[in-house]
């Protein structure tokens, strides 16, 4: 069954990433996601995350838009992963992984991005959402909340909660979060 799948799955995914209007940040994505797979990024490969990674899955149907509708009755999506920011907002090479009970709302994020499972970036009461800078990774359990701004080269620890701004180049930890290590 999972080669019939596959064998339908090629064609359809192939048309929806070339009709794509964020075709070249599929393409991003679908390396970043290869190079940390250690696999050399081909249209098969792509595929092959697509059916294997529902998280690929979700982030995909994100990128392409209402078109996931053609194909998601075959290839459903994670029903816990949730994706809100606007997709002109959010740079190419975003990897999700595990991403159980994930919500990703934030106002921008750059490019390169690593999010981890059970990590919530959104908004606070004011309703203002993060800013997510290039280069930054989200580990396990981590909260991202309200306007704050995280900079570029950025790691930020599993549970930890950020509600302060993050320069750049830096490690932060803990609750509420502090810088651990300059990078």
């Amino acid at each position: 069954m999972k080669k019939i799948k596959t064998a339908f799955a090629l064609p359809l995914f192939w048309l929806l990433f070339k009709v794509s209007k964020d075709m070249h940040k599929i393409q991003v994505d679908g390396q970043a996601w290869c190079q940390w797979q250690h696999k050399n990024f081909t249209l098969w490969n792509m595929c092959s995350l697509f059916i294997g990674f529902k998280e690929f899955r979700n982030l995909f149907y994100y990128r392409i838009g209402y078109l996931h509708h053609l194909i998601e009755w075959i290839f459903p999506r994670m029903t816990n992963l949730y994706i809100t920011t606007p997709r002109s907002d959010v740079d190419s090479g975003l990897i999700i992984q595990h991403g159980f009970a994930t919500i990703i709302s934030a106002k921008q994020i750059g490019k390169n991005c690593k999010i981890y499972q059970q990590v919530t970036i959104g908004y606070d009461h004011t309703l203002q959402a993060p800013i997510i800078g290039d280069n930054v990774e989200i580990c396990c359990g981590a909260k991202v909340i309200g306007g704050v701004t995280i900079g570029n080269n950025v790691i930020i620890g599993a549970n930890a909660v950020v509600i302060k701004d993050v320069p750049n180049n830096c490690i932060v930890a803990g609750v509420p979060a502090k810088i651990i290590k300059k990078i």
